[in-house]
């Protein structure tokens, strides 16, 4: 019985994990920690950059708004993606749509607060990219071309949180994102 426990908290967890795409998220940290580093901070030392408590609470607030933003994209798109991906979302719906939409609005919370932390104009900043997340996950994801340049701005917004963090308003740094984007 209690491996049986064991088990299903396994599947539930890999099964968020899933639905975060924990991957993606790692990838996000690291790279806006190595724009922190390189680009925004190049005189300061990596270790200063990478203990900055401030930073910090950006990098965790976005890593909160994009892992809710991937909850409540994958709740618009459970029927979707029953057909096009049965075995993620197989995986996926180990985790039942109420306790995914209680995390998504638990990690909202969350990332708003801590960007709260850093400034008055973190926490707007954040609950503008939480709202343009849900918007395009609700209304424009399906629009073909304007849900698809929404997409791209959406998965670049984390990137200004750095941006706007440092207060870098460089020219060069728009070139830079234009082409990430």
């Amino acid at each position: 019985m209690k491996d049986v426990r064991k088990t299903s908290l396994l599947y539930k967890f890999f099964s968020l994990l899933s639905v975060v795409r924990g991957y993606n998220i790692l990838v996000l940290v690291i790279a806006q920690y190595l724009v922190s580093i390189y680009i925004f901070s190049p005189k300061k030392s990596i270790t200063n950059v990478v203990f900055d408590l401030h930073l910090f609470f950006v990098v965790f607030s976005t890593v909160c708004v994009v892992a809710g933003g991937y909850i409540i994209n994958n709740f618009y798109d459970v029927k979707a993606d029953i057909i096009n991906r049965p075995i993620k979302s197989g995986l996926d719906n180990y985790v039942k749509q109420e306790t995914k939409l209680s995390i998504y609005f638990f990690l909202n919370f969350i990332g708003f607060l801590v960007g709260f932390l850093v400034s008055w104009k973190a926490a707007l900043f954040f609950s503008t990219y939480i709202f343009g997340i849900w918007f395009y996950s609700h209304k424009v994801k399906k629009m073909p071309i304007v849900g698809n340049l929404i997409s791209a701005i959406l998965t670049i917004t984390p990137f200004f949180a750095i941006f706007l963090y440092y207060k870098n308003y460089s020219g060069l740094i728009f070139i830079f994102g234009f082409f990430g984007w």
